[in-house]
């Protein structure tokens, strides 16, 4: 989840953030987008303005590189609630208009 002071990203949801600031692949706005469409793939990529196909390599990237089981119910909440409760801004990271993490 998140560190006990609230400004570290821990868990899963740290290798998106970091993989994200390092390579601007927006795989924790792809995450957010899917959960918020609960699923949808069709309207999270609309949401993301790119092809469904492209969300679906970025999605299956969010699994490989976080290990986090996007099957499974209570690791979509848990991924759920970490992206609420996470501070990008706190991270050393900072979101793009497009909802990207990147490295200040």
């Amino acid at each position: 989840m998140v560190a006990a002071r609230g400004d570290e990203v821990a868990g899963p949801l740290a290798r998106p953030v970091d993989y994200d600031a390092e390579h601007s692949a927006g795989l924790v706005a792809t995450l957010r987008a899917w959960l918020d469409a609960f699923g949808d793939v069709t309207a999270a990529a609309a949401a993301e303005f790119v092809h469904p196909n492209t969300f679906r390599y970025r999605l299956r990237r969010v699994a490989e590189v976080s290990g986090i089981d996007l099957d499974d119910p209570e690791a979509r909440f848990g991924a759920m609630l970490q992206l609420r409760v996470m501070r990008p801004g706190e991270q050393g990271l900072r979101l793009r208009p497009d909802g990207r993490a990147v490295r200040r």
